[in-house]
């Protein structure tokens, strides 16, 4: 097989001609058909059409285009515009709307190559690959250079079982466009199953190659990722884009003296922070002699005192806020080294030592845990510093073994594009040491950028010129700069700069792309895009600065005794400058408090930029700086996404040049999938369920929590009511995470309305197990008194189902999910409770996430379930239930046989998370009442589709409520890499559970329809029970294969022949391939 990858230059040139005469002669043929035919007025009209489609405004949108369809029926471009935005908008029946519309216009012209793609969308979307496929193949006869048409005709051929011809159309969809990313994986799993393994080998790694390049593009059933047939249109010829040039004038102004008499021998090291908080970068300088404090102005630096420069002779600063509380901190590197606090008032008297020699360090957040870690190295090797957030410090190098051998330079990076930061030391010789980080504290010889460990390099540093995701390394020898492009860079390039002492990295000319600056033989020089440029001579020292966000770093130089600055000049472009920090108005954070290794991507008129906030300086030290990117002439930053240190994607649009201050948006990112019902007047949001089914929740190093992979939830009687003889149920994922249903069913009991019914469920964590069991009582025990840790009477709180809570305490501001102090709930009774009765109670749970789980792992403390003891005839109290398990996820019931000592009359509750009890009773179970009748149902539909994200308001105390009416198609979610269930009829993955999985991402639901039996009798009251079989697996960091959608779960006990029958429902069901944004 030729390779996906290399396309040949002569036929990739051909083909960009074809397809440039192509869309000349349909922009002339349009201009020439349409905007004569139809009024300005009406052109206005349906750009405006088009540009509420590019901001997803779908409802208006469709608005809008209904109104220009109405007042021109004629016009085919503008309705096609409609079919797509009535697409898009996603409201009950839309798809087949929009079919229906794809289809008249056909009906008048059947070559109208947008409307024959739309309507293979459509038939695609809705389950009919075969209807599907014969529109994309008359869409490729007619515009062969079409990538998405033929990927789509690939997914079309791959959900019929057509193999062959799905690889073949997979495979052409990457060789018209080498970045679409989505054909790669789903064509090397067609191509596995026709027995190529081989070839299927070459595409998978090809779509490896691609996988942190931002230029990469996804195939998918969302707008702008449909193809460019499925966007709306503008017919309004556009005037051709005025080509950027580089403004006129020099790179820097003419050099500043700061300062001309620093003291001898404070000159080894510079760095850059804002250090009092006023929005202007300061300078410090350190060196054996002494250290000076310039501090930022609008233009330039002023000498001032400072407290820290009396402390930094012989050591280096790394600036950040170690403990988050919100103020710059400082490490100091040196023979003694020492971390100094900043306090409130100004004043750095809280220190703690690092009983380590220091040469070099890095302080990032190694473990991804939301602090700052501290990475030394020096002449006795090197130690890693874990911050356990209570200020206090863990020594794991030897127990990782990372100790190593004496080093001179420490640098850290991303540099597998994993999403996690590996660690770099230039030792004082070769060989070198390189550490992959595999999280959970696990590091691994790095096996990438051959022949780096053995070079004899003084000095490194990094930087991503061409914004393909992958790093190149720069290492400084005395006889040449050697560069790795990438990290399968079989060997390192040459290039003839020899000896430099610094290497360092900024966006010199504004174009975007970050420029590489050397210091060699006192000479700095800047190496453009369009070739290098000397900056200065004499120089001993030199450091990029951002004083203005608009205009771009300068440099600050060291040449003896004088400090300079090099204001930026004005032959270059402006930029956009980003501050980012973990810090927000949230009680808890997830990443740290100074931004450090956030990554950010920027795009401006079609130009990416990448860059992270990590210090790429080769010298000692560490700055806190804000990235600054040129625009290249842009205007402004159409977008921009943010990687936060803890894995979380954010997006920005419309930035203008200048100085952005962004904080973490602090978001639910994962819990379960949520479930709507019909309610008799709309789909009301219930709860969550399959909490207790958590794939790869992490535990501790190695373990995971074992799920539980059903849940039954049962539903209050005004929750659910019959729609056209149906009970309609909506399984739906608003969060960056999947659900695996393997079946559902229904349990309609009719009861006596003298008897309630409860079920055994909640969060197990105890030795009891939890079996879902309908649980029957008439007489409830409720407290008479209550009161919590400190005494306070909290009775009314915990003895009615009104959302409002007894208040859990403090949070613990390291850790979510977590409280500063245990939780102590103490409940009195009238009466003696009887020793077999039923724990029943309402509330809530705020989960942590596996990320934060370990952070309170590795700090020593551990999440406490609730633990019940008893208070019996001798008032002693007794343990009956430790750790016994919560209420599992969002507002619901949950309940708990007893076995409690005679004569019972206080409980009481005690644990660490973060649960809301709003409703605590003790119940007698009873017998089945006579007369109480069951029926089992079975689905008769069950459906995927992509609806959005329903709106998410916390209401006091965390209290959720999702509004399924009010959805919007995108939010800042990730999808795990892999195949989901095809959109549309799903029924035969969810009759049975037989391991046959209906798999759905963020924004997706699985719509579920029961045949409702005939009200209940005279004297019964409803109960409705839903059971779910499955399985749900978010993305956090540290969540066990959350970058995938494999490894599938099954249930115990498949046989041979259920394996082989669940593996042909998958591979004829699950064909949508999905990942990333």
């Amino acid at each position: 097989m030729r390779s996906a990858s290399s396309v040949d230059s002569a036929a990739r040139f051909s083909r960009s001609l074809r397809s440039a005469c192509l869309a000349i002669g349909l922009s002339l043929l349009l201009a020439a058909c349409e905007q004569g035919g139809y009024s300005d007025a009406a052109h206005a009209l349906n750009d405006l059409g088009v540009a509420q489609m590019g901001r997803f405004e779908y409802a208006a949108a469709h608005g809008t285009f209904t109104g220009l369809v109405d007042a021109n029926p004629s016009w085919h471009e503008a309705r096609v515009n409609l079919a797509i935005a009535t697409l898009n908008r996603q409201d009950e029946g839309d798809e087949q709307r929009a079919l229906e519309l794809a289809l008249a216009v056909l009906d008048e012209d059947a070559t109208q190559v947008r409307a024959q793609y739309l309507a293979g969308l459509v038939n695609l979307y809705v389950g009919n690959p075969g209807a599907a496929a014969s529109w994309f193949m008359q869409v490729v006869e007619a515009d062969p250079d079409d990538a998405y048409a033929a990927y789509f005709l690939g997914q079309s051929r791959l959900q019929t079982g057509d193999y062959d011809a799905a690889s073949r159309w997979l495979v052409e969809a990457t060789r018209i466009e080498p970045y679409l990313r989505s054909a790669y994986w789903a064509g090397a799993q067609a191509m596995r199953r026709t027995g190529r393994d081989e070839d299927a080998a070459e595409l998978l790694a090809a779509y490896q190659r691609f996988a942190p390049n931002p230029a990469a593009r996804v195939a998918g059933f969302s707008y702008k990722r449909m193809g460019p047939k499925a966007e709306a249109r503008s017919v309004t010829p556009t005037p051709p884009p005025v080509p950027r040039t580089q403004p006129d004038g020099p790179l820097f102004a003419e050099s500043q003296v700061i300062e001309r008499n620093l003291p001898a021998g404070a000159g080894t090291t510079l760095t850059t922070v804002d250090l009092d908080a006023d929005g202007y970068a300061d300078v410090f300088v350190a060196g054996p002699g002494g250290a000076a404090f310039f501090r930022g102005r609008a233009r330039t630096f002023t000498a001032a005192p400072h407290p820290l420069t009396l402390l930094a002779a012989g050591r280096a600063p790394l600036w950040g806020d170690v403990n988050d509380d919100g103020l710059v901190d400082v490490v100091f590197c040196g023979a003694s080294s020492a971390i100094h606090y900043q306090n409130a008032d100004g004043d750095w008297n809280e220190t703690r030592d690092l009983p380590k020699p220091c040469t070099d360090a890095a302080l990032f957040d190694a473990d991804h845990d939301g602090d700052l870690d501290v990475f030394v190295t020096g002449s006795e090797g090197n130690e890693l510093f874990s911050n356990n957030r209570d200020g206090t410090f863990r020594t794991l190098a030897a127990d990782l073994g990372l100790t190593g051998s004496p080093g001179r330079q420490v640098l850290v990076a991303d540099l597998d594009a994993d999403r996690d930061v590996d660690i770099l030391v230039v030792g004082a010789s070769a060989p070198h040491e390189i550490w992959q980080n595999d999280r959970t504290w696990n590091y691994a010889g790095f096996e990438g950028y051959a022949g780096l460990r053995d070079a004899d390099i003084t000095a490194l540093t990094f930087l991503d010129a061409d914004a393909d995701g992958h790093l190149e390394i720069y290492g400084a020898t005395e006889t040449a700069l050697l560069r790795w492009p990438d990290r399968a860079s079989p060997a390192a390039e040459a290039l003839q700069i020899a000896d430099a002492r610094t290497l360092t990295t900024a966006d010199l000319d504004g174009n975007g792309s970050a420029d590489l600056i050397t210091l060699a033989d006192g000479v700095v020089t800047a190496h453009l895009a369009g070739g290098a440029a000397e900056v200065a001579r004499g120089t001993d020292l030199v450091l990029p600065v951002t004083l203005d966000g608009t205009r771009g770093p300068g440099l600050v130089t060291l040449a003896g005794g004088t400090l300079r600055w090099w204001a930026p000049g004005s032959g270059r472009h402006s930029y956009l400058t980003v501050r980012p920090s973990g810090k927000s108005e949230a009680e808890q954070m997830r990443s740290n408090a100074s931004g450090i290794s956030t990554k950010l991507r920027v795009r401006a008129e079609g130009r990416w930029s990448n860059v992270a906030a990590l210090d790429a300086h080769s010298g000692p030290g560490q700055s806190l700086a804000p990235m600054s990117v040129g625009l290249g002439g842009a205007p402004k930053a159409d977008y921009i996404a943010l990687e936060w240190s803890d894995g979380v994607t954010q997006t920005e649009i419309d930035l203008l040049p200048g100085l952005h201050d962004i904080d973490e948006v602090q978001r639910q990112l994962a819990s379960c999938p949520v479930i709507f019902a019909w309610n008799g007047d709309e789909y009301g949001f219930v709860s969550d369920v399959l909490g207790v089914a958590g794939l790869g929740f992490f535990t501790r190093p190695g373990e995971t929590a074992s799920p539980r992979p059903f849940e039954r939830y049962l539903l209050r009687d005004d929750q659910l009511r019959a729609r056209e003889g149906r009970y309609q149920l909506k399984l739906t994922e608003p969060m960056e995470e999947n659900a695996y249903l393997d079946t559902v069913s229904i349990t309609v009991w009719d009861v006596p309305k003298d008897v309630q019914l409860a079920l055994d469920e909640r969060m197990g964590t105890g030795t009891l197990p939890v079996t879902g069991r309908p649980l029957f009582w008439k007489h409830a025990h409720v407290p008479v008194r209550a009161t919590d840790r400190l005494g306070k009477d909290i009775l009314a709180d915990v003895t009615t189902a009104d959302r409002r809570a007894a208040p859990p305490g403090p949070l613990d501001p390291r850790f979510l999910g977590l409280l500063a102090e245990p939780q102590v709930i103490t409940l009195e009774f009238a009466a003696p409770l009887p020793t077999d009765a039923v724990l029943l109670a309402e509330g809530w749970v705020e989960y942590g996430y596996s990320q934060t789980v370990f952070a309170a792992w590795q700090a020593g403390i551990s999440y406490e379930p609730p633990t019940l003891e008893a208070r019996g005839a001798d008032g002693a109290w007794v343990t009956v239930a430790p750790g016994f398990g919560y209420p599992a996820g969002m507002p619901r019931q949950m309940a708990m046989p007893l076995d409690l000592p005679k004569d019972t009359v206080g409980l009481r509750l005690t644990s660490n998370m973060e649960i809301y009890w709003d409703d605590l009773r003790v119940v007698e179970e009873t017998a089945a009442p006579s007369g109480a009748t069951s029926r089992s149902l079975s689905p008769r539909v069950a459906r995927v589709a992509r609806t959005g994200f329903a709106e998410r308001v916390n209401g006091p105390q965390r209290v959720p409520h999702y509004d399924y009416r009010v959805r919007t198609p995108y939010w800042d979610t990730k999808s795990l890499r892999g195949f989901y269930s095809a959109l549309g009829d799903v029924l035969p993955l969810v009759e049975e559970a037989d391991g046959a999985l209906a798999i759905i991402g963020g924004g997706e639901e699985i719509h579920l329809e029961f045949d409702a039996p005939p009200p209940p009798e005279d004297g019964m009251r409803r109960h409705v029970v839903v059971e779910f079989n499955g399985w749900a697996k978010d993305m956090d960091l540290y969540t066990a294969d959350g970058e995938t959608v494999g490894p599938l779960p099954e249930p115990p006990g498949l046989t041979r022949d259920a394996k082989a029958a669940r593996d042909a429902l998958h591979a004829r069901y699950n064909v949508r391939f999905q990942e990333g944004m």
